[in-house]
């Protein structure tokens, strides 16, 4: 699984890419691109994807 922000064509989200699926988490204008990036890049943010993802187990 891969966790990274993209801006591809404006969308200003965080884009989980799980190989066979695919997740985009839009973002509030008011989040900045610097802390949309640290988030994606933050251990204890994927950790809390993946579960989230599982369903919460």
């Amino acid at each position: 699984m891969q966790i990274y922000y993209s801006n591809d064509n404006g969308e200003h989200c965080v884009y989980i890419d799980e190989g066979e699926h695919q997740h985009r988490i839009f973002l509030p204008e008011d989040v900045a691109t610097l802390d949309a990036r640290y988030f994606a890049q933050s251990e204890a943010a994927n950790y809390v994807i993946q579960q989230l993802l599982k369903g919460g187990d």
